[in-house]
């Protein structure tokens, strides 16, 4: 409750009640170095207590609070083991289903209010993105693979692949793409990651800039949703459910502007369970029709390739 209301002060006042300010991403570590980034990739053998992306957290922790990596590391994992599965566990879900409903006095999902819901569940949103960790957000999957392969192939060698996640989160798909074109097919791509402003931003570009090694660029929605052009994969996995019904239509014309042909879109566009946040659980009815009209061609589930040819 205490972090809930700091956080309902932190919008008041413009400070984000020091969870996000002193992590600044101009702050470097001996190994973030250029030089020392083919070292550091998710594919070599790491610590097996965290993801990828939890690392990222726990040294961004670090900074943020002026300790050691080692002492982050052990507020980390005394946090998540009070809850059984951790952050990811039921647990976990059932304890922020509690939050939400204690504190929709404060904020609903409400049209007018959705966006203020947000920034008010940010601490527990976060803790719980940080953790994924089953298959669907393992990179390396075959379908990580195939995307990689994909974008790698369809377009010039000389090309930087601008790749678009909106709704990022943490953005784990759209970084392990990124990760598998610089590992594996010596390829550069630079992503644009969009989402409601809310203290994660900072953790979102210091994981990305830093910590990953990557171009990126965090864009606010709150100021604009328009997505670049020439966009060579775009990714909306966990926000489609999230989306009105005019921000839903607004997001597919941006995506039927900016994805160029040949170009991916990964986005989980079956239906949904109706739970708090999910707006629009009935997703496939948006999705499924408007991708066949505008020349999208499955490839599997979730994923799809805008049919065409490049004009250069």
């Amino acid at each position: 409750i205490l972090l809930c209301l700091a956080t309902v002060q932190a919008q008041q006042t413009g400070d984000l009640s020091g969870w996000a300010t002193s992590a600044d991403a101009s702050q470097r570590l001996e190994y973030f170095d250029a030089g020392a980034l083919p070292s550091h990739n998710r594919f070599r053998k790491q610590d097996p207590r965290f993801t990828h992306t939890e690392r990222g957290f726990v040294t961004w922790n670090a900074l943020r609070l002026g300790i050691t990596v080692e002492a982050a590391s052990v507020r980390y994992n005394t946090s998540t083991e009070s809850f059984d599965g951790g952050y990811r566990g039921d647990e976990y879900r059932t304890f922020c289903v509690s939050a939400y409903k204690a504190l929709s006095v404060l904020a609903t999902d409400a049209p007018s209010e959705m966006f203020d819901s947000y920034r008010l569940f940010a601490a527990y949103h976060t803790l719980r993105l940080i953790s994924y960790n089953d298959a669907t957000h393992s990179c390396g999957l075959p379908i990580h693979q195939e995307m990689a392969v994909g974008l790698a192939s369809a377009f010039d060698a000389s090309t930087l692949i601008e790749i678009v996640d909106f709704g990022a989160g943490m953005a784990q798909e759209s970084r392990c793409i990124a990760e598998i074109l610089r590992v594996k097919h010596g390829r550069t791509a630079r992503l644009h990651l969009f989402d409601i402003p809310t203290p994660r931003k900072s953790l979102l570009d210091f994981t990305c800039r830093k910590f990953d090694g990557f171009q990126c660029i965090v864009h606010d929605v709150l100021n604009s949703t328009k997505i670049p052009p020439l966009a060579h994969a775009v990714f909306a996995t966990e926000v489609l459910e999230h989306m009105y019904p005019p921000q839903t239509m607004g997001f597919q014309e941006e995506l039927a502007r900016a994805l160029v042909p040949r170009g991916l879109f990964r986005g989980n566009v079956g239906d949904h369970g109706k739970e708090f946040m999910h707006v629009n659980p009935n997703t496939a009815k948006s999705w499924i029709g408007w991708l066949k009209q505008h020349a999208f061609r499955k490839l599997r589930g979730g994923l799809y390739q805008r049919s065409g040819t490049l004009v250069v």
